[in-house]
């Protein structure tokens, strides 16, 4: 689906698209939507833009809002099962929520920046992580934990207004990631060592818990 610039009175031609809406009562309940297709002297043949169909799969945005909302608070099989769905159906579904949510909402400043790595196995070695400690979102992946690998997330991610915002970094002693974020200037916090100094500042009963 394309937006044009012009408005356009005569339709090249249209069809009939069938999506499951949100259920009436106890009844499923599926909308039927005609979309027509219109020929731009410019761009050729290109189909409407109708805000109630947000992608080619066979539901309407309120639907998939009431899915995604849904596994907010439970798993994609649960929900999967309470919907009629397969499970895998629920996660392309949440997929394209968050996908749609992401793009509309204001991203919150990065002042405080985690990364570690996870391991994947003996094929992929390892995946290193970025994340926005503030909001506890991861941000970024990228493969391997090399300095490569953070001087790629630098490059393509952030601008030099946002690279200077950054105060401070909690990173895994790997000796990369040391060096990447002391030569930008961040102050650089070994991970365990953040987390047995938060530890020593709980009060007895609950460290003893």
């Amino acid at each position: 689906m394309f937006r044009l610039r012009e408005k356009f009175i005569d339709v090249h031609d249209s069809r009939e698209r069938a999506v499951r809406d949100l259920p009436w009562s106890v009844f499923q309940a599926t909308v039927h939507i005609e979309v027509y297709r219109v020929k731009c002297p410019e761009c050729g043949v290109r189909i409407e833009k109708v805000p109630l169909l947000p992608s080619k799969a066979p539901f309407s945005k309120r639907f998939e809002d009431a899915v995604g909302q849904a596994c907010e608070s439970a798993s994609a099989r649960q929900v999967a099962r309470r919907m009629g769905l397969s499970e895998s159906t629920v996660r392309a579904i949440d997929l394209r929520y968050l996908e749609r949510w992401d793009a509309k909402r204001r991203q919150p400043p990065l002042r405080q920046m985690g990364v570690d790595e996870i391991y994947r196995g003996k094929h992929d070695k390892f995946l290193t992580v970025v994340c926005n400690l503030e909001t506890a979102e991861p941000l970024w992946f990228g493969k391997e934990r090399k300095k490569e690998t953070l001087d790629e997330f630098f490059r393509s991610e952030l601008v030099s207004r946002q690279r200077k915002r950054i105060e401070a970094v909690c990173v895994d002693m790997w000796e990369p990631f040391r060096l990447k974020h002391r030569a930008m200037g961040a102050s650089v916090q070994d991970r365990l060592r953040q987390v047995s100094h938060h530890a020593t500042r709980q009060p007895s009963h609950r460290r003893s818990s």
